[in-house]
């Protein structure tokens, strides 16, 4: 191994020393999801692994951190997060970390229509185990690089395929779409989003969806993020402001804006919330087309919110509205 793969490996060592005695992992773990806006990609990772990141000669790196083990109480298994620009071809650069190594198994894979490769391998005499996984967009690579030692690679071996399985880019334009003719809108969410509830009624639709969890509490209860989308029928004559203004006064009091500003011909507006059994902060994206108002509202705890605030700003971009659906 040499050059950034190198880089990559001293910088993780660095990170499992000085994470060291921090982990402890539930024999009922939940998997939590992880999300960078910057590179859009997404990652599931349990729970009781720490995480940092750190860049190197123009990489990105986010590590994960597995429980600890041994003598010295290090952390059994690391995987690591990787992107950045690629300048060689993709098998190439897949080199710098099986040089010198043992290589086991290799095959194609594709994510969101990049195509990359799978690896695993041993270090030559069998004492460590790794797994990597490349993939190509454009000029940019994406990958998953996972090491421990020899036995314990094996005993943390479901959860490294997991997290592989679980890693995607995240590309708006990719996401299923959601779309109603009669309510005139469409807008695209992710696969790991589940739909909880649909309503119509009264002239008024409403869909709401769920995010993968973020975040786990100490008794591993999990929390997410909502979405929540109304169409709702306006009287004659309503304007944008007006809708808005409307619905700041059904909101209430204890939603109090700390951000508001124009959007695609409508507003946004990120509001802090703060009731006797939790803070959270939610964003709202107002917009009306063709007599109705509609409303892209996003909730999360207010620790939870920062992970996922990129994540609604790239899923409302996909929200169209009225002409901009196609005709009815």
């Amino acid at each position: 191994m040499n050059s950034r793969a190198a880089a990559c490996a001293l910088l993780a060592g660095a990170v499992l020393a000085a994470g060291a005695g921090g982990c402890r992992r539930s024999s009922e773990d939940p998997l939590l999801t992880y999300f960078n806006g910057d590179f859009g990609l997404s990652v599931r990772y349990p729970a009781s692994w720490r995480t940092d990141q750190a860049e190197q000669d123009g990489m990105w790196y986010r590590y994960f951190l597995g429980p600890p083990a041994g003598s010295e109480r290090k952390p059994a298994v690391s995987a690591t997060l990787l992107a950045g620009p690629l300048a060689i071809p993709l098998d190439e650069y897949a080199q710098k970390y099986l040089a010198g190594n043992t290589l086991a198994t290799s095959r194609d894979e594709t994510r969101q229509g990049a195509r990359g490769k799978a690896y695993r391998f041993a270090s030559a005499d069998g004492a460590r185990r790794y797994s990597l996984l490349l993939l190509q967009e454009g000029a940019r690579v994406y990958g998953l690089y996972s090491q421990a030692d020899a036995a314990l690679f094996e005993r943390h071996v479901s959860t490294i395929d997991e997290m592989e399985r679980s890693l995607a880019l995240e590309r708006p334009e990719l996401y299923p779409e959601h779309r109603n003719a009669k309510f005139r809108f469409s807008i695209r969410v992710p696969p790991s989003w589940g739909s909880s509830r649909n309503f119509t009624g009264g002239g008024t639709y409403l869909s709401q969806f769920t995010s993968p969890p973020l975040a786990a509490d100490r008794s591993r209860q999990t929390v997410h993020a909502s979405l929540t989308l109304t169409v709702e029928a306006l009287p004659a004559g309503a304007t944008i402001d007006g809708f808005y203004a409307e619905a700041k006064r059904k909101l209430g009091d204890a939603y109090k804006v700390i951000s508001h500003m124009p959007w695609n011909g409508g507003y946004a507006d990120v509001l802090w919330v703060e009731t006797p059994m939790a803070v959270s902060r939610s964003k709202r994206f107002y917009r009306m087309a063709e007599g109705r108002g509609y409303t892209l509202a996003f909730e999360a705890r207010d620790d939870a919110y920062p992970r996922v605030a990129k994540w609604c700003d790239m899923i409302a971009s996909t929200l169209k509205v009225g002409s901009e659906v196609g005709p009815q």
